[in-house]
């Protein structure tokens, strides 16, 4: 038996996908797959197992342009993790050399941290295997569509955004301090590119037409989840405006409810906490595998996390 473990190259992409399909018993398919790694704006890494010129185990990060510290800078989501059931039998906790591989290698690129949101069975092996940490549980709000004001005038609706979205998000990312960026070419990448999934975004703007907030929805029956959001204070207003167009929009499309998460801090952080509704846990947490323990501890207690983080995991 001959057991590599090396960097992924882009050769490895056919071997990966049957790797996915052994796996899971479900394929990937080639046009997820150009979407997720090959045409992400931030790109990606990974590590592979090869035995015998077959790939057997993969550990990857999608690349996510995040603030951290008030910086821009790259931080990878880590998923699409797999293993075949034979690696098992070589000899060697090859599972540790892949993910040591691959951490070693972001190390040496200057990532402050690599985060995602494992279910339980997968926590217990990231915690022990990779020396990832809980940062905190995931917690959705629901609220009711019909508890928000009816929308305001002059609210939009579409599948992308324009140009002004990048004038919006250089003044509200001040505001973000730790967490995603947003800005109009990895919006679109992110919402209106991809494959087999809709999102519709909802926006406001105010008397000059500069935006003043902006929410994903991705509609499931009767709930529409903010995939993100991003919006400004108004003062003496209840909610910002924004929200009440998206439950507008999201009761258009069949939804009863609008389904937020819980955020330590970033826009959005004072309201959704005193939204109305129901609190339930979703049943899985954020981790990070730190590199930078300040930078994991300041996203911890501050950072702008959404949906639109796990929806890419």
């Amino acid at each position: 038996m001959s057991v590599r473990v090396r960097e992924a190259a882009a050769a490895d992409v056919p071997g990966i996908r049957r790797l996915f399909e052994r796996t899971f018993g479900r394929p990937l398919s080639e046009e997820e797959w150009r979407w997720k790694f090959d045409q992400n704006p931030d790109g990606w890494f990974g590590t592979v197992v090869e035995d015998a010129g077959e790939v057997v185990g993969h550990y990857a990060g999608s690349g996510t342009r995040a603030r951290v510290g008030g910086e821009e800078t790259l931080v990878y989501a880590v998923g699409d993790v797999a293993t075949d059931p034979r690696i098992r039998g070589l000899g060697r906790h090859v599972f540790r050399e892949m993910t040591d591989a691959f951490y070693d290698a972001v190390d040496g690129r200057g990532i402050p941290y690599c985060f995602g949101f494992p279910g339980a069975r997968h926590l217990v092996i990231s915690e022990r295997f990779v020396g990832a940490r809980v940062l905190f549980p995931i917690r959705e709000a629901r609220v009711p569509v019909d508890a928000f004001p009816p929308a305001p005038p002059g609210a939009r609706t579409g599948d992308f955004v324009g140009a002004d979205f990048d004038a919006f998000w250089m003044r509200i990312r001040e505001r973000i301090p730790e967490g995603p960026v947003r800005d109009r070419t990895r919006v679109n990448w992110r919402f209106h590119a991809r494959p087999a999934r809709y999102y519709r975004m909802v926006w406001t703007a105010d008397r000059t037409g500069a935006m003043t907030g902006w929410v994903v929805l991705s509609i499931s029956g009767s709930r529409a989840l903010v995939a993100d959001h991003l919006f400004e204070p108004e003062g003496g207003a209840a909610y910002p405006a924004v929200l009440s167009a998206a439950a507008a929009e999201a009761r258009r499309l069949g939804a009863s409810e609008l389904a937020f998460w819980e955020t330590p801090g970033g826009p959005g952080h004072s309201v959704i906490s005193a939204l109305p509704g129901g609190r339930h846990d979703a049943g899985f947490s954020m981790i990070a595998r730190p590199l930078d323990d300040a930078a994991v501890r300041r996203l911890e207690s501050g950072g702008h996390v959404t949906p639109a983080l796990y929806d890419m995991v």
